[in-house]
């Protein structure tokens, strides 16, 4: 298996997020010219609102309570509200210099300016983290497609990160739309549920309210690991789906693949193509793998769809940035030779319940022959 080495990368996550902290502080005190006292004590607040949003992740994982959930929700808030924060005060750094070189705008100030761009900001950002994600219609055209598998549906939901009631009834939405497509498959790749939830009857029956002629099919994202994965996979039993980690499921025309989230087993390229090769049996194939690794390898071992979630298409702007470093596949429909490779953005959130510039969304393929 192939190791790898996240310390370094965590490492720098911690001192960036502390840094956004001790920049918006300053960028406050510079702007609304706060004095020597002000300013230390802004800095110091803002040194324990760093804390606060991983206490109350921490406190959420170890004795979750729906009592807290506005808690938790507030620490969630302020992590997206600073990473916004901070990619707004920069672009006013970068802006008002020019901005004053016009007469007309030469009135304007930065501080009550910026905080006026950042309230809207967050108001999009939070609109689009609280709205149900739409169905998004794809059509894939193959080559060599059985007849049976002509206009054939299937429905991706993933990251949807299920750990409070409000997202029980924003998943209550989805089902609702879902079943009006009418699909014969639905498939689960991922981040599913979070820690904070349990596998309660309500989850159950609602995801028992899911229509699919062959059924509903699942593979595990990172968290269902950090929710523990027996018990998440019996989550998934309970609720309906069956489970695929790193094994095989068949339709009467398509091979279903399911792999392990290759990051948290450390699969390394040559485990997972092993895998491809062993699982296939000359039927179409489709690979469900939570993160969008190995594509190319992918494309040479085969004739795969591929579906793939993870990357959330970043999320909220400007971190679409960092995530784009770490995946060359970020976003949408991809193609390598013969084979097809989807990155959904996912119908939820993590953490923040903030999207920007990155809506949810429920992908449905409508397979067509080539």
């Amino acid at each position: 298996m192939k190791q790898h080495h996240f310390l370094p990368v965590f490492l720098a996550l911690i001192a960036s997020y502390l840094g956004l902290h001790f920049y918006a502080a300053r960028w406050l005190a510079k702007n609304f010219a706060l004095s020597a006292a002000a300013a230390a004590w802004l800095r110091a607040a803002f040194l324990l609102a760093a804390f606060f949003a991983p206490f109350t992740m921490y406190l959420k994982r170890q004795w979750h309570n729906p009592a807290l959930e506005f808690l938790y929700t507030a620490g969630y808030v302020w992590m997206g509200l600073i990473l916004l924060a901070a990619f707004v005060f920069a672009c006013s750094d970068l802006a008002f210099p020019l901005l004053r070189r016009a007469d007309f705008l030469a009135p304007l100030r930065q501080g009550p300016a910026a905080l006026g761009a950042l309230a809207l900001v967050f108001a999009w950002s939070l609109f689009w983290g609280l709205k149900a994600p739409a169905l998004r219609e794809i059509t894939l055209q193959l080559k060599g497609l059985p007849p049976g598998l002509e206009g054939y549906k299937i429905v991706q939901i993933s990251d949807m990160h299920i750990d409070s009631a409000w997202k029980l009834r924003e998943f209550a939405v989805m089902v609702e739309e879902i079943n009006l497509v009418r699909p014969d498959l639905v498939l689960v790749t991922g981040d599913l549920i979070d820690p904070g939830i349990a596998c309660q009857e309500k989850l159950a029956a609602l995801t028992a309210k899911l229509k699919s002629r062959h059924g509903i099919f699942g593979v595990p994202g990172n968290h269902e690991y950090y929710y523990g994965l027996e018990k998440a996979m019996g989550c998934y039993k309970a609720f309906g789906i069956r489970p695929l980690v790193n094994e095989t499921a068949d339709t009467p025309d398509l091979r279903l693949i399911g792999l392990g989230d290759i990051h948290t087993e450390n699969a390394s390229e040559a485990d997972v193509e092993k895998l491809l090769k062993k699982f296939s049996n000359g039927k179409p194939a489709l690979v469900m793998s939570h993160q969008p690794l190995y594509y190319r390898m992918m494309a040479d071992t085969g004739d795969y769809l591929v579906l793939s979630g993870h990357t959330h298409r970043g999320q909220i702007f400007p971190f679409h940035i960092f995530t784009r470093l770490f995946y060359k596949y970020f976003y949408g429909l991809y193609r390598l030779k013969n084979s097809f490779f989807y990155v959904t953005s996912g119908a939820g959130t993590w953490g923040p319940p903030l999207r920007w510039l990155a809506p949810p969304e429920i992908p449905v393929f409508t397979l067509k022959r080539d």
